[in-house]
């Protein structure tokens, strides 16, 4: 069972995308991680974590959070999820050659967000597996249910079992964008293995026009926004961030004129002592 979603957000107060997707069972699960002086314009039917004052506006504010949330949730099984995020279900004939809907995607029903959530709590249950996630559109989908030692961002599952042995060890809020990606390899290099589901996947709402201007952690840090915050000169110096701690992790370079960047999971995933020990017997 996910005992807990925590939703950080800020300057939504009036758009919760993710919560007003999710069914009710889930919705009383939910934990919005909030700014303090925000807190009296949010009247969602959930319960609230207001930040530490001395998070609110901080550079690293976004990293900082999740560090936070990290350590709130402690020892339980938890999502953290953005606040933007739809989730759907694939057609399953991509991994069983048969269909089940009349499309290749669609949005999920209630009933399937549970059957969902339900799937990953088990999935978190397996001995290596310590952080389950939903693929994207943006890649072809896999030809089998799911992918071990995957990156998985948006709405990820945590078994803080796992993480709470060593969250206090990890750099994970070092730099303000790209701490996703720091984040996942800061497990994998600790035996904390992913998983990312290609079944369930989630659509991004931040991506629609209307809500570009609140993508805080990108419009705050440029007073003339950039045509793409993905070319930045911030975020290519977090990926060199990155690259720095995990030379294997991840590849940097040019091509047709712009930035470029692969990353290898699996280089940077040592499995723990007791996984390799059982996977030899």
């Amino acid at each position: 069972m996910i005992d807990r979603i925590y939703i950080p957000t800020i300057r939504r107060a009036d758009n919760q995308i993710t919560f007003e997707s999710l069914p009710k069972t889930l919705q009383e699960k939910v934990v919005m991680v909030v700014e303090p002086g925000e807190r009296h314009l949010y009247n969602y039917d959930c319960e609230y974590l207001e930040l530490p004052e001395d998070i609110v506006g901080d550079w690293y504010q976004l990293a900082r959070t999740r560090h936070f949330i990290h350590e709130h949730a402690g020892p339980t099984k938890y999502c953290v999820s953005d606040d933007d995020l739809t989730i759907l279900r694939r057609n399953s004939k991509y991994w069983t050659d048969k269909s089940n809907m009349n499309t290749s995607r669609r949005e999920a029903t209630p009933a399937e967000i549970l059957l969902a959530f339900d799937k990953f709590s088990d999935w978190l249950d397996e001995e290596d597996i310590g952080i389950v996630g939903l693929s994207t559109g943006e890649a072809p989908p896999a030809d089998k249910e799911y992918v071990d030692t995957k990156g998985v961002f948006g709405m990820i599952f945590i078994d803080g079992r796992m993480l709470n042995q060593h969250l206090d060890d990890m750099d994970i809020t070092a730099i303000r964008v790209a701490e996703d990606v720091l984040f996942i390899y800061e497990c994998l290099s600790r035996g904390i293995n992913t998983r990312q589901s290609t079944e369930w996947m989630y659509a991004n709402g931040s991506l629609k026009k209307d809500m570009q201007s609140t993508r805080v952690i990108w419009t705050d840090m440029h007073k003339v926004q950039p045509k793409d915050h993905f070319q930045t000169d911030e975020h290519y110096g977090a990926l060199a961030y990155i690259q720095h701690k995990f030379p294997e992790g991840i590849k940097i370079y040019e091509k047709d004129g712009k930035r470029k960047n692969t990353k290898y999971w699996k280089k940077v995933y040592k499995p723990s002592q007791a996984t390799s020990l059982s996977e030899w017997m």
